[in-house]
């Protein structure tokens, strides 16, 4: 077999003798098998392994038949030396049967962990990203620090209900058939023929055959229950058909797990799932029939449903077996009609593929040495296309000199270089003019104006509003920068005055930086004076007001009293507003001379 190298350590030439020899040597641009899925092969492998034992069943898509697979070895996965008999056997077997290709897929069914994602991402918008990050780079995405991506290969699972308090969880497979695969497919390269492998979870497969178990009228809350030999997997699901929950039991060494009332119904109870039925699924040889007195024990016998597979279509006969999980996986193109198939969680998770994810794909590396389908096609046609291309070669080199031609004819093909340097010359002195104007508007900026400031006082002051102004000052000073190209400036109000009791509340209104905000953005919009806008970065506004009582006040009736009488007021009020302008503002003044 040659040694193809990776297209980034090539140069283009070198990468397009490498696709010549992929197109010469290999069956990749007349067979698409090996652009396919596993599943979507005609004929199909499916391995299970679940701790105690490793089946495999032949399916041909073609005639719909299962047949049992060859018997094979627990050593496999590390003893990788026995992997080129098998994947021998199995490429004689589907040339025997007719086919141009051969499906591998491995049904994970002896382990199942899940692990939250970090909090801060709660976006369902963000699915799609996550589920390709969760991929390469599974520690930036988990909550928790020691994951090691080498070891242990994680997917996302998605939380559609509504409420959920997260938009997924994670479901982590170790590594350990990772170099078995790895070994049948590089088989299948040496060999040219295409052996796609895809090694899928087997409870998140058999979650998939919930819609045909459970047919009728979604009414309450349901939860799935799946024991395997090592882990019993809690599926929960709310009133209208989507998961809530998985909730995965180790057994450590026991035949059944020992908290599964405690955890089935601290979780529903959490979950406030009421009444719930409960579907006991039957995998493996038998039942297990102290799962469902638990179970009894903590929701009524009435909702427990044991699963019988023989009146379903993943009756396990037809296999050999008590494991529904192959057939399951391959009728995925037809969808249960009923109406939990038609909830949000089921369509998501067969339409668009979350249950039978790939946990241990093609390494990007050794995938990306291969050309792509469409380069193979293009690389195929190519020799049909030589003479098209000379054609639009010669098409191009003509247009080139007609285009020469016409420039050589244009009156800026013999422009003088004194124009040149007199237009030169012409736009600086413009460019001068244009600073010079603009240095002139910075200075004119409409930085403090009276009438702006009189508005400014009727704003703060309303008629009738308890209040007697008896003085009013405003200065405005620059802040002493040396060296700076630009220069902030400081403007300054302060009012002096009188209030009466009904005053006191907008008096402390204004003593706010919100309040006073308000009335200078209020006079911003009124005036169109940009200076009393408050929402800029480089702007501040500082504002104090001090109160006293009026030692002149002498108390009375305040309707007969005039406005203007000082002695109705029984409060002073000194107001001062500070507006700060940084250097960095767009009003800033120009420190340096006009041009």
């Amino acid at each position: 077999m040659v040694a193809y190298q990776h297209p980034a350590g090539l140069n283009p030439l070198q990468r397009l003798r490498q696709a010549g020899n992929v197109l010469r040597g290999t069956s990749r641009a007349t067979n698409p098998a090996w652009y396919r899925s596993a599943l979507e092969l005609d004929l199909q492998l499916h391995l299970r392994v679940d701790g105690n034992r490793l089946d495999s069943f032949v399916f041909d898509r073609r005639s719909g038949q299962w047949s049992a697979g060859p018997v094979l070895d627990d050593a496999l996965a590390t003893d990788l030396t026995l992997v080129p008999a098998f994947a021998a056997e199995l490429i004689g077997f589907a040339q025997k049967a007719g086919a141009d290709a051969a499906g591998v897929i491995l049904h994970i069914a002896d382990e199942f962990a899940t692990s939250e994602l970090k909090p801060e991402l709660d976006n369902p918008g963000a699915l799609a990203e996550l589920r390709g990050t969760i991929e390469n780079d599974p520690k930036s995405i988990l909550d928790d620090s020691s994951v090691s991506a080498s070891e242990s290969s994680w997917r996302l699972v998605p939380y559609p209900a509504s409420g959920s308090e997260a938009i997924a969880t994670t479901v982590c497979i170790s590594r350990q058939w990772s170099g078995f695969l790895d070994e049948v497919r590089k088989f299948g390269e040496e060999k040219n023929f295409p052996l796609i492998t895809r090694a899928v979870s087997a409870p998140l497969v058999c979650l998939l055959a919930l819609p045909d178990l459970k047919t009728g009228e979604l009414i309450r809350p349901l939860i799935a229950v799946l024991p395997y030999p090592r882990f019993t997997l809690l599926a929960f699901f709310n009133e209208h058909g989507d998961l809530r929950l998985l909730r995965t039991l180790q057994h450590r060494g026991q035949r059944r797990p020992t908290n599964l009332r405690h955890a089935a119904s601290t979780t529903a109870a959490a979950l406030e799932l009421s009444e719930p039925e409960v579907f006991l699924f039957t995998i493996g040889e038998q039942a297990d029939p102290q799962l469902a007195a638990d179970l009894q024990l903590v929701f009524p016998a009435a909702s427990i449903h044991e699963i019988d597979w023989s009146g379903t279509p993943y009756h396990a006969g037809s296999t050999g077996s008590g494991c529904p999980e192959p057939m399951i996986a391959t009728a995925l193109a037809t969808a249960s009609e009923s109406p939990l198939g038609s909830s949000h969680t089921f369509t998501v998770l067969r339409g668009d593929g979350w249950a039978t994810q790939d946990f241990l794909p093609v390494a990007k590396d050794a995938f990306e040495v291969y050309p792509s389908r469409g380069e193979m096609k293009l690389l195929r046609s190519a020799r049909y296309a030589r003479l098209g291309f000379a054609a639009v070669a010669l098409l191009a080199l003509s247009w080139t000199g007609l285009q020469l031609i016409d420039m050589i004819r244009k009156p800026e093909w013999a422009f003088d270089a004194k124009t040149a340097q007199s237009q030169q010359q012409r736009i600086a002195h413009l460019s001068t003019g244009r600073a010079r104007i603009d240095h002139w508007d910075n200075l004119l900026e409409d930085r403090s104006k009276a009438w702006a400031s009189m508005e400014l006082l009727g704003g703060l002051f309303p008629d009738k509003s308890g209040f007697l102004v008896k003085s009013f000052n405003h200065t405005i000073r620059t802040d002493s920068a040396p060296g700076q190209a630009r220069v902030g400036f400081v403007r300054e109000w302060k009012i002096t005055g009188l209030a009466r009791e009904e005053a006191l509340e907008r008096l402390a209104i204004l003593n706010t930086r919100d309040g006073m905000s308000s009335i200078f953005t209020g006079i911003a919009t009124l005036t169109g004076n940009t200076s009393f806008r408050t929402d800029l970065p480089n702007r501040s506004l500082v504002v104090n007001v001090r109160t006293l009582e009026n030692g002149s006040f002498r108390p009375g009736p305040v309707d007969d009293m005039s406005q203007r009488d000082e002695s109705s007021y029984p409060f002073s009020f000194d107001l001062t507003i500070q507006q700060r302008f940084a250097s960095a503002d767009l009003m800033a003044l120009l420190s340096a001379k006009a041009p």
